[in-house]
């Protein structure tokens, strides 16, 4: 993505109510097999899962006044038919 990604301090407070590290958020947004769904011009979702295993959805602001600068707003857990959805987009994704 070339991007870079700041936490805010309302996103560390969100992460706190859906259990999620920073750590594991960091590491959501920069494994390669990641689905990235944009909604709307500076909105995006980011669908991955963590080193050990665990899927997220990380909610991400485009940062004022600078391009490809992403706040981080929330991440959570996938729900199971995000899961499968999931699943179902990594079996297409090309080897």
């Amino acid at each position: 993505m070339g991007s870079r990604f700041s936490f805010t301090d309302e996103a560390l407070g969100n992460l706190k109510v859906y259990d999620v590290t920073p750590g594991e958020v960091w590491e959501a947004l920069h494994v390669a097999r990641r689905i990235i769904r944009h909604l709307g011009d500076d909105v995006m979702v980011v669908y991955s899962t963590t080193h050990r295993g665990r899927r997220l959805a990380v909610l991400l602001a485009e940062a004022e006044g600078t391009d490809n600068d992403w706040d981080i707003l929330s991440a959570r857990e996938l729900g199971e038919s995000e899961s499968k959805r999931y699943d179902e987009a990594l079996r297409g994704w090309r080897r």
